[in-house]
């Protein structure tokens, strides 16, 4: 192997590093909610870390398909992503990359890609609950509760009021919670419910309701204030991502589309450069997918 030879695949490894190093950056910070599963389901965690990205890769995509209530095999998962892999590195070694070039590229996208199509579906089905829920389910629970001052007969009645078909079957899900022995009183229930849900702003309203309970203050007076105030705070997250979606989508177009380019040619001109253009051949791809990492972390902010 010569030298331009070696140059070209330690550039390529040099970024497929950062790639990767950033992807299991994201993967290691819903380690989290994994530690919090094995508490509510009361399961001892296994020991050791064998298969621990893999486990946590899993566990996401576990957590975006549970929220559309779409079934979880990892048979299923597995093989989708395989395919995904074999489709792209069948178009590597078309582009005559080297073989371990084509399995980190193809690796890499293949992982990023499925993640991030069941992660955007997933953040748009929140949205549309947490909206249902503060415009549709709280004013029917105010209006039980002031009536009734309980809180099981305002979550039965906006399961049988609420309108959003994905709201209505969570609420029928919690109607069931509290019927359940295991739970002593129905802010229990409640406040199990929004945890497993992993919606932030019903969580809010759970942790809230406990509390007040506790100390007796006015559970419908909480919540039209608790309303008032996230659905402020949704209105402000909407009006913030409708500012920068435009210029986002510009980000990652222009990334595919110029990285994209960058990378067919390759193969094509490299026996053309000379060692020098090659290295800032690839220090320029690293510095964009670096780029698109940190608006990528910018975008998880907004969205969050």
């Amino acid at each position: 192997m010569n030298i331009l030879a070696g140059a070209r695949i330690f550039g390529v490894l040099v970024t497929m590093a950062l790639a990767l190093w950033a992807m299991g950056r994201e993967l290691r910070n819903v380690e989290w909610r994994h530690r919090i599963r094995v508490v509510m389901e009361e399961r001892p965690e296994k020991e050791g870390y064998a298969g621990n990205l893999w486990r946590l890769y899993m566990l996401r995509i576990r957590t975006h398909r549970t929220m559309l209530d779409k079934p979880f095999k990892a048979q299923t998962v597995s093989i989708h992503v395989l395919g995904l892999f074999l489709l792209f590195f069948v178009i590597t070694l078309l582009l005559h990359y080297f073989f371990v070039v084509g399995l980190l590229v193809s690796g890499g996208l293949s992982l990023f890609l499925y993640e991030k199509v069941w992660g955007s579906r997933a953040r748009k089905r929140r949205e549309e609950i947490t909206a249902a829920w503060l415009y549709e389910a709280v004013p029917i629970a105010v209006h039980v509760m002031t009536a009734t001052k309980r809180l099981d007969q305002a979550i039965h009645r906006m399961t049988q009021m609420t309108h959003h078909p994905h709201l209505k079957g969570k609420l029928a899900q919690l109607s069931d919670l509290i019927s359940a022995p295991q739970f002593a009183t129905p802010e229990d229930a409640f406040l199990f419910w929004a945890n497993n849900m992993g919606i932030r702003d019903i969580e809010y309203f759970a942790l809230a309701t406990k509390e007040a309970k506790k100390y007796n203050v006015p559970i419908e007076q909480l919540w039209i204030d608790m309303a008032d105030l996230l659905g402020k705070d949704l209105e402000f997250k909407r009006t913030i991502r409708a500012q920068t979606a435009h210029h986002r989508s510009g980000g990652y177009i222009f990334y595919g589309m110029l990285a994209g380019t960058f990378l067919i040619a390759y193969p094509f001109t490299a026996k053309f450069m000379t060692e020098t253009t090659r290295l800032l051949f690839w220090a320029v791809i690293g510095v964009m997918t670096i780029g698109l990492y940190l608006i990528m972390r910018e975008s998880q902010r907004i969205d969050a």
